[in-house]
């Protein structure tokens, strides 16, 4: 055999477990099936029981300290957040939630003190005030021992003000114990929710604890992911261990570990259907998007930056508008303008090469600043929006160029008279549209009364996260959510446990090809939320009519 044949004959080698391979595959097994905790929190007379889940997740936080729960919507991830101050025997617990869950939250904790044995003093702090200049120090003024983070999502982005404070907070104050509780834990990857695992479960995190390790995992697992020969060998020892492929293997071993608790089966028992509504866009909407998709400029003459600008601005055409800036006194800064524009035309020059390192705007960006972008029109481009950049955005108004989507959803809920709907929108034109209409609306800082309106519209982003929405059956999606996780965080605010309805209906509009896409992208990440996390997705296990 010559040399040649010698050498392709050999078999590469392996390289060797990694430091974070080695210390998951050493990792222990949690608890799956746990006694019933109900006796140990449940105060003389109390008419609830725990659920399995909620006497799972207690046990392993009075076992192992902290807590990952990817817990789907509605399987009561209040109590457990109430009562886990009690089980760890904490005296000055602070609960994160968001701002619009404030009020519900403080009114369920007086409603379960009648009957559990909750901490005394829980402070409810807003995601949002802990983002704010002013809320800079509150965590370091409350000096808490327990974080419990509902909804912890909210924390997913380590460059967000709130997730950097709680990061800091937790490498100055080590012993603090921290608690992530959210149905949506990650929406396309590890950097989700790899920096809360560490805080919850320290050394017991099953998964890297490096950077550059978890770049590894996250090539393997990743929604796009794309590992190349080392990465995968990097990666198969935990296939080896625990079977099946990359994202078996992983959830196999994630939803074993101690501290960490998670649903596979439905919240509510009832059907859910996701079905195509009626609604054709006129000719000037078209020709609208038309020329939107031809030149890449919105409506009021701006450049658009990338893709995802585009998208969104797409999707307010679809609903038949758009927003333009109101200038002061009615004279445009053109020198802004005119900055802006430029940059955003060379920025889209740059995404066009596909380069590595340069495929998202803030990448460009920072290789306009290096000393090492040989790019001329590039760097002179990007000093003069950065002189520019600083300046405020002037307000906007809203421009209509047909009420056509707002029609057809009235005529909608017009056919509905028996059956409580909510009409859902991600945009601000389309509440304010609705309520001059005699619609009830509720956005943002809106509290739900008791006695809700029988038809009504409401906020994606204010009120699709959190809330208990039972009493309705029946939903209108106004535009379709792209991302997965919030479309799976919508759908559980009425398909839930307590609906009483046979059935849970979610209707969307499919006005344009771009519609679908946005639906294939939110079940491929509610694939991989089910595939790494283990829960049983609602947008998977709907019927599609």
């Amino acid at each position: 055999m010559s040399t040649l044949q010698k050498l392709l004959a050999k078999k590469p080698e392996r390289p060797p477990l990694t430091p974070g391979m080695r210390r998951v595959l050493a990792l222990s097994q949690g608890e799956d099936k746990v006694p019933d905790q109900t006796s140990k929190h449940a105060l003389p007379g109390c008419r609830y029981s725990l659920r399995p889940i909620q006497s799972r997740a207690l046990y392993h936080i009075g076992k192992y300290g902290g807590l990952c729960a990817p817990i789907g919507v509605g399987h009561g991830k209040f109590l457990i957040s109430a009562l886990a101050p009690s089980v760890v025997g904490a005296e000055r617990p602070v609960l994160l939630v968001p701002p619009s869950l404030v009020a519900q939250t403080s009114q369920e904790i007086a409603k379960f003190r009648e009957h559990f044995k909750i901490h005394e003093d829980i402070q409810v702090v807003s995601y949002s005030k802990l983002s704010v200049a002013s809320g800079a120090s509150i965590l370091d003024d409350i000096k808490p021992d327990l974080i419990i983070a509902d909804e912890c999502h909210h924390l997913r982005h380590r460059t967000a003000s709130r997730t950097k404070r709680v990061i800091r907070y937790f490498q100055s104050n080590p012993q603090c114990k921290f608690i992530a509780l959210s149905g949506t834990l990650t929406s396309k990857g590890l950097a989700d929710y790899a920096h809360l695992v560490e805080i919850a479960l320290r050394g017991n995190a099953p998964l890297p604890l490096d950077f550059w390790e978890l770049q590894i995992w996250a090539a393997c697992l990743d929604v796009g992911g794309d590992p190349d020969t080392y990465e995968r060998q990097c990666f198969q020892p935990l296939v080896e261990k625990y079977g099946g492929n990359f994202r078996e293997a992983y959830f196999r071993r994630f939803r074993s570990t101690p501290g960490v608790v998670s649903t596979q089966d439905s919240s509510a028992s009832c059907a859910l259907y996701m079905r195509r509504a009626t609604c054709a866009p006129p000719k000037l909407v078209k020709q609208a998007i038309d020329h939107l998709e031809r030149t890449w400029t919105a409506p009021g003459g701006e450049e658009i930056e990338d893709a995802l600008e585009m998208a969104r601005i797409r999707r307010q055409l679809l609903c038949g508008f758009y927003y333009v800036w109101e200038w002061p006194d009615g004279n445009p800064d053109w020198d802004w303008l005119d900055a802006r524009a430029e940059w955003h035309r060379q920025v889209r020059r740059v995404l066009k090469r596909s380069l590595e390192g340069r495929d998202s705007p803030l990448l460009v960006a920072r290789w306009a600043q290096s000393e090492g972008c040989h790019d001329r029109a590039l760097v002179v481009t990007w000093r003069a929006w950065d002189v520019q950049r600083g300046k405020r955005k002037p307000p906007v108004r809203t421009v209509w160029i047909d009420t056509y989507l707002v029609d057809a959803a009235m005529r909608f809920l017009g056919a509905r008279t028996e059956q409580p709907t909510i009409v859902w929108c991600q945009h601000r034109a389309l509440l304010e549209e609705f309520e001059a209409r005699g619609l009830p609306t509720y956005g943002a800082g809106m509290e739900i009364p008791d006695v809700p309106a029988h038809h009504c519209a409401m906020s994606i982003s204010a009120q699709g996260t959190g809330k208990n929405l039972q009493r309705w059956s029946e939903n209108l999606l106004t535009s379709f959510p792209p991302n997965g996780s919030v479309l799976e965080q919508l759908i559980g605010r009425t398909h839930r446990l307590g609906q009483e309805a046979d059935e849970v209906n979610v209707w969307y509009f499919e006005q344009h090809d771009s519609v679908w896409m946005d639906i294939k992208k939110a079940r491929e990440v509610a694939r991989y939320i089910h595939e790494t996390q283990g829960n049983r997705m609602k947008i998977l296990s709907a019927m599609w009519t």
